[in-house]
């Protein structure tokens, strides 16, 4: 479209001004888990999928854990050997917690979307809802 049309100018000037008067409220409070909506219907599957992932999503941090040997019985060679095999798997498991806290932040913030987009459509709905109650008592013929 032309932006230089001034017929198009004048409809977004209207566009502009209607939406200036009439803010949409999207607004809704930070949200986990929205919870299933009662006035309102809802996607069943969705809160089931949303539930399972709230109880699976897991805390990460994982802890070393060493089994002893019977080298660690060797006076002097079992210290050495544990030493240096408490070391590389300290280092592993660094490595493994950092990977694994990154993923827990990514899961956490996808999860909250999750909820923040559920949260906003059943707003959305209910919206709907009513623009159409509203709507089918402006078309009702009006009895005389």
């Amino acid at each position: 479209m032309d932006d230089y049309n001034p017929t198009w100018q004048k409809i977004q000037t209207r566009i502009d001004t209607a939406m200036a008067e009439h803010p949409l409220d999207t607004a809704v409070p930070p949200v986990v888990f929205p919870g299933k909506p009662a006035d309102i219907a809802y996607d069943v599957e969705l809160y089931a999928q949303m539930e399972k992932a709230a109880q699976t999503i897991p805390a990460f941090d994982r802890e070393l854990l060493l089994s002893h040997t019977g080298w660690s019985q060797i006076p002097l060679l079992g210290t050495v050997l544990q030493k240096m095999q408490r070391g590389l798997h300290n280092i592993a498991l660094f490595y493994t917690n950092r990977a694994l806290q990154h993923q827990q932040t990514v899961n956490w913030q996808l999860w909250q979307a999750l909820g923040r987009v559920t949260a906003v459509t059943q707003q959305q709905q209910r919206t709907i809802e009513t623009l159409q109650a509203q709507l089918a008592i402006m078309n009702q013929p009006e009895r005389e």
